[in-house]
């Protein structure tokens, strides 16, 4: 990766902050002229609004602002609050916007799309209500993204061709590598009830 060097025409020494090497930040510093390059970081004491609003947010046609910044393995925008732990972006947008979350309440969207910050999209909801959510809109992990063994398809011949006294359960378990009781689990819809959820992106 090639190292970001001081902004001054000419400069060729490394980067240290607002776009100056150490050198020339250390000049305007002294002469008062830090003001004329702003900075591009966030303080650590800066509030939630003034942190998001440095880092930023693209307004989509769908009406979402997704987050600029980092971004969890799940897609949810993360940000450092200054001190303390990172907090997701959308939780720090509804704070800042709309209220303090209640102790051990979550922060959800309506639009189902994690880097939204836009607080017109978020509401506060129990753990209960995020899962009941969760579930409404499809986006738990069942079936085949929870990494089963079984594919879906494989689950629908199952239940067509166990016959009682026929095609025993485990003579399926034998010829689709499971066990007896995965099998009799399918089959009584105590196991694999719905095929796998499809995210429509």
């Amino acid at each position: 990766m090639t190292k970001r060097t001081c902004n001054i025409d000419g400069c060729p020494k490394p980067h240290k902050s607002r776009g100056w090497c150490s050198s020339h930040y250390d000049t305007a510093r002294r002469s008062g002229r830090l003001h004329d390059q702003p900075r591009t970081k966030a303080l650590s004491t800066d509030s939630l609004d003034a942190r998001l609003r440095n880092t930023g947010w693209t307004v989509m046609p769908s009406g979402c602002w997704e987050w600029n910044g980092s971004k969890h393995v799940a897609g949810y925008g993360m940000l450092q609050p200054g001190s303390g732990k990172p907090m997701t972006a959308s939780r720090a947008a509804f704070e800042a916007w709309v209220k303090v979350p209640e102790p051990g309440a979550f922060v959800c969207h309506t639009c189902d799309n994690p880097p939204c910050i836009n607080p017109a999209h978020l509401f506060e909801g129990s753990p209960q209500d995020n899962v009941t959510d969760m579930v409404t809109k499809k986006r738990v992990a069942n079936g085949e993204r929870r990494k089963s063994k079984l594919t879906d398809v494989q689950v629908a011949e199952i239940r067509s061709r166990y016959v009682p006294w026929k095609v025993t359960q485990r003579e399926l378990a034998a010829e689709y590598g499971v066990t007896q009781q995965t099998i009799g689990d399918i089959v009584t819809l105590r196991r694999r009830r719905y095929e796998t959820y499809r995210f429509v992106s």
